[in-house]
């Protein structure tokens, strides 16, 4: 068999591989049975028309027998060859050749010889020839002839010992008389045949093709269950077997699919759900909020410190805390809300099939006061802290895509107020997001045409009031939207990486300053710049810092680099890398917003640090409250033990500049001293030896305050 012959044989279906040989078989015996019906139907004629010439033969060998005279034997051959079936009857004189009787005058007396049918007489001679034990018919053509020797004849001139009998039958009209027995027999046969094959095709549909073609539907349907294929499984034969089979491999495959699903659509760390389940619940409750009139609330929330704890606890506790957050949401939402880990630190929940939005702001806030409280983790207790941002539909939007991006933007604004808040979505942010695409824009072309300028904060020491340094801040002059503060384009610059331009300017920009003042003979002083965390992540920082520098002819003693606590946190080995090059090169570090970051103490001792600055919201409580003075007072005796330097910023009053003092904190910035000044103000207030003694003594130091930070 040729490979086309084998590849159809092969493709072609079970129940066609049975019936198309059944079918064939089936012809096969059919035809078979119709020709043997044939052949023995034509020897059943032959036996017909022999018994038929037997029987007249016999009947005139009877009459010779007994009848005495001539012509009653006459008269009964007459009557006998009247028969529709009897072409002629002859009694012959087997001396002389002469016809003694026959059925019709015409032949009665003659001579065998003078007969005019040749074929007649022949068959005649033939009988008279042949004895009496081979008499047996001739067949001519549509004739049949019967020649017997008769033992005995009535008497007359002639007393021959025997006679011949012939008879000729016309085998047509024998047949038809049989004919009605025969088509009776044939429709027998036949109805028989067809029962059995009916028979057997029943069977055969019934425990072959009928379940094939069940289960191959089954299959094709992909409704393979219990109950579907009970009728096959509880059979004891191979269908039964291959049943159980089938019905065994569609529930692992289905039990894979839905786990395959289930997979996909769950997180595998937290066990909630992912942003592939958050988009399509996100889709129907859309669908059925619209259908019922009712509203959808939809949360994202975002963990304020998960950085800090990563980065100084390690990824195991800030699993283990993702975790804890995890099931703190699900304890807090109701079951019929879909909580989700979209990635990260961040999640979300969709709150739906709600009469009013006022459920959804108890809900957020219970959230926020699970999550604020300190979680213990191996040992360690951490706060992680949520901002929360909240939108509705259909309130503020109809699409899934747009209801997203309000959430974030509520979560964005969120963090601005300072993070651990909940903020409803407004669309007043979509034109604070208006106004930062603007403020992008600008940016580019502020930076390419100078359009910023650099003011100086004095650091003041707080025993004395003298000048030991300054910061340098950054604003924006904006050409038509006038002095643009930091807090409004650093946060813009940074997400679009023009940070480290900037930085570069200013670090520019303070070594020009400081080469300024040195040029004209004033006593130079440390200038603080404040870096990004993306700067200290730039493999050439400090080549940078040191090709500035050489550029302005400054000494690095001069220089003072500022970070904040959360920005030494990130990528905490490289930044650290970054800080010793710099310290190597003689710039000093400082650390900005000191003990308002996570957990800097654990890789204090690590950073080349000279100075920690004390942050203002620590300064600004401390003549509110008494016990507020206990975080700036540990910073400074955590100052003293490092060997380091301290500086408090935010100095507003003498009250708070004594506190200071009387705490050991010997340096101080704020508006107690002065605002932030003009390159030209701050160059004057340096050539004037500005001071700026203390009014009162409310107290003591306590130690005598530390050294300032300029090396």
């Amino acid at each position: 068999m040729d490979t086309y012959g084998k590849y159809w044989l092969e493709n072609l279906s079970v129940k066609w591989k049975i019936l198309a040989p059944f079918s064939f078989l089936a012809g096969v015996v059919g035809l078979s049975l119709i020709v043997l019906f044939f052949i023995a139907f034509g020897r059943y004629q032959d036996a017909v028309v022999e018994d038929r010439a037997k029987y007249l033969s016999n009947s005139i060998v009877y009459a010779l027998e007994t009848m005495q005279h001539h012509s009653e034997l006459e008269r009964y051959v007459s009557i006998v060859g009247a028969d529709a079936d009897v072409a002629l009857l002859l009694v012959v004189d087997p001396l002389s050749s002469e016809v003694l009787v026959s059925s019709r005058g015409m032949f009665r007396g003659a001579s065998i010889e003078d007969l005019a049918d040749l074929a007649l007489a022949l068959e005649i001679r033939e009988g008279l020839e042949s004895p009496t034990s081979r008499a047996a018919v001739m067949w001519g053509d549509m004739t049949a002839s019967y020649a017997v020797m008769a033992p005995r004849l009535l008497e007359k001139d002639v007393a021959p010992s025997e006679v011949l009998v012939f008879v000729r039958l016309k085998t047509s009209n024998v047949i038809a008389q049989s004919s009605s027995m025969a088509q009776q027999l044939a429709i027998g046969l036949l109805a028989a045949l067809a029962l059995a094959m009916l028979v057997v095709s029943k069977l055969l549909y019934d425990l072959v093709i009928s379940p094939l073609s069940k289960l191959s539907a089954i299959a094709q349907t992909r409704t393979v269950d219990p109950e579907t294929m009970a009728p096959f499984t509880r059979r004891l034969d191979e269908f039964g077997e291959l049943s159980r089979s089938v019905l065994q491999s569609f529930t692992e495959a289905r039990e894979n699919a839905n786990r395959f699903e289930l997979q996909a659509q769950s997180d595998s760390l937290t066990g909630l759900g992912n942003r592939v389940l958050f988009k399509e619940r996100l889709h129907l409750a859309l669908a059925h909020a619209e259908r019922s009139g009712k509203v959808v609330a939809l949360m994202i929330l975002d963990l304020d410190n998960f950085k800090d704890v990563n980065d100084t606890l390690g990824h195991d506790v800030g699993d283990q805390l993702l975790q804890r957050v995890a099931t703190i949401l699900k304890e807090s939402s109701r079951q019929v809300d879909t909580v989700v880990r979209l990635g990260g630190d961040e999640f979300a929940i969709i709150a739906d099939d709600l009469d009013r939005i006022d459920g959804v702001l108890v809900h957020a806030n219970r959230i926020l006061e699970a999550l604020s409280e300190p979680q213990t983790i191996n040992g360690h207790q951490v706060h992680p802290g949520v901002s929360i941002g909240i939108t509705s539909y259909p309130q503020d939007a109809r699409d899934p895509e747009v209801l997203l991006k309000n959430a974030d933007l509520a979560l964005y604004r969120a963090k601005a107020e300072g993070r651990g808040n909940i903020q409803l979505y407004r669309h007043e942010l979509h034109l604070k997001v208006i106004e930062r695409n603007a403020i992008e824009r600008d940016l580019r072309t502020a930076i390419a045409e100078n359009q910023f300028v650099l003011y100086y904060q004095l650091k003041v020491d707080t025993e004395t009031g003298g000048i030991v340094g300054a910061e340098a801040l950054i604003r924006w002059r904006h050409p038509e939207r006038g002095m643009i503060p930091p807090d409004v384009f650093i946060p813009v610059a940074e997400k679009n990486g023009s940070i480290c331009k900037l930085t570069d300017w200013v670090l520019a920009e303070a070594c020009a300053e400081i080469r300024r003042m040195m040029d004209m003979g004033l006593p130079p002083v440390s200038v603080a710049v404040n870096v990004s965390a993306l700067d200290l992540r730039r493999p050439d920082f400090t080549d940078q810092v040191a090709a500035t520098l050489v550029r302005a002819g400054v000494s690095p003693k001069y220089l003072e680099i500022e970070v904040t606590e959360s920005t030494v946190m990130h990528d905490v080995d490289q930044v650290i890398g970054t800080l010793r090059r710099l310290r190597a090169l003689g710039v000093s570090i400082s650390i900005d917003d000191f003990g308002t970051g996570y957990s800097s103490l654990a890789y204090l001792k690590q950073f080349p640090v000279q100075t920690l600055k004390i942050d203002r919201s620590f300064v600004s409580d401390m003549t509110d409250d008494l016990n507020s003075h206990a975080i700036p007072q540990l910073i400074v005796d955590l100052a003293r033990n490092l060997g380091v330097s301290v500086i408090a910023e935010g100095v507003e009053t003498e009250e708070q500049r004594e506190l200071l003092l009387s705490m050991g904190c010997g340096q101080a910035q704020g508006y107690l001293f002065s605002p932030p000044v003009a390159s030209d103000a701050f160059v004057e207030m340096i050539a004037d030896e500005v001071c700026f003694p203390r009014e009162n003594k409310v107290a003591e130091p306590s130690e005598s305050p530390l050294p300032v930070s300029v090396a």
